[in-house]
């Protein structure tokens, strides 16, 4: 059985209230219309000063025509530094909750857990990747051009771990703990919670016209890491697997119109929708049952 995560009184040490652990609901509301704020007014403001420096126009930052992969990527993920700031401090000076009951119940950060999610997750993604370019091979293109790889790869590795980590403070972070308060059962938790990771995810100019699919896929994702880290009590397995999933996309293969810009050896046409549903919801249990805690201490 799942419980709630980062409940457990022990974890914050004997001076710590029972009051701290259930902040008043008007914490949560005004701390969420805050970071959505934040989020998205500096986020559109650091989009603007970036593109200004690369002399990317405005009307080219939805495509990016003619802009090297690194620089769009930098453009496009800059927007996720307010995020990744504002949550842990709203966390701390509003909720009055240490930060790192933000990240694990546990005494430490697992960074080995962080590893197992992002291993894992590139032991499904891979081999798929594999499967689909052997049957599928005349719908991906070559398109690997290693003088633009290497900077697209710096940024990858510098600022994508700041967009997935940002996400997962918020999403399986601040608004889980929100929503797993102990009033609902488990399942509307995880509904809850992966519907509105999905919600965002609408916006992405890849969904076009396939949003109850797209929804459909995007939870199915979400629910995965849900509960990964209602299992877990901590966001490790999430950020290393949210971490694999973007970064792969990003430079082993990319697809049409995907948000994410990419300078990945592959590119394939448009999304398939209906298969990358149908596996999303298959990788779902089988994540789970590998990333299942194997020790005692991965429990606790």
């Amino acid at each position: 059985m799942f419980e709630s995560p980062f409940t457990a009184r022990h974890h914050l040490g004997d001076s710590a209230s029972a009051s701290e652990f259930k902040p008043r609901i008007w914490r949560w509301l005004l701390g969420t219309t805050i970071i959505v704020i934040f989020w998205q007014a500096g986020g559109v403001a650091l989009i603007l000063a970036a593109a200004k420096f690369f002399g990317v126009p405005v009307e080219d930052l939805e495509t990016f025509p003619d802009v090297a992969p690194w620089k769009a990527a930098f453009i496009t993920l800059i927007s996720f530094v307010p995020l990744f700031f504002v949550v842990p401090i709203l966390y701390r000076l509003l909720l009055q909750l240490p930060f790192k009951r933000l990240i694990t119940s546990r005494e430490k950060v697992s960074y080995q857990r962080i590893w197992h999610g992002f291993i894992v997750m590139s032991a499904l993604v891979v081999p798929l990747s594999a499967i689909d370019l052997l049957l599928n091979g005349e719908d991906y293109t070559y398109t690997f051009d290693l003088a633009l790889f290497w900077p697209y790869l710096f940024i990858a590795l510098t600022l994508l771990p700041i967009q997935t980590t940002a996400e997962e403070f918020f999403f399986r972070g601040w608004l889980l703990r929100w929503v797993s308060s102990g009033r609902l059962p488990i399942w509307l938790v995880v509904f809850i919670n992966s519907s509105l990771f999905a919600l965002p995810h609408m916006f992405n100019p890849e969904v076009k016209d396939y949003y109850l699919i797209a929804f459909i896929y995007f939870t199915s994702m979400g629910a995965m890491l849900t509960i990964a880290t209602l299992r877990d009590k901590s966001l490790e397995l999430a950020s290393g697997a949210h971490f694999a999933n973007n970064f792969l996309t990003g430079v082993l293969v990319t697809y049409q119109d995907s948000a994410l810009p990419s300078a990945a050896l592959l590119m394939s046409g448009e999304l398939d929708w209906i298969g990358s549903t149908v596996t999303a919801v298959l990788m779902v249990p089988l994540f789970l049952w590998l990333t299942k805690p194997r020790k005692e201490s991965e429990r606790a």
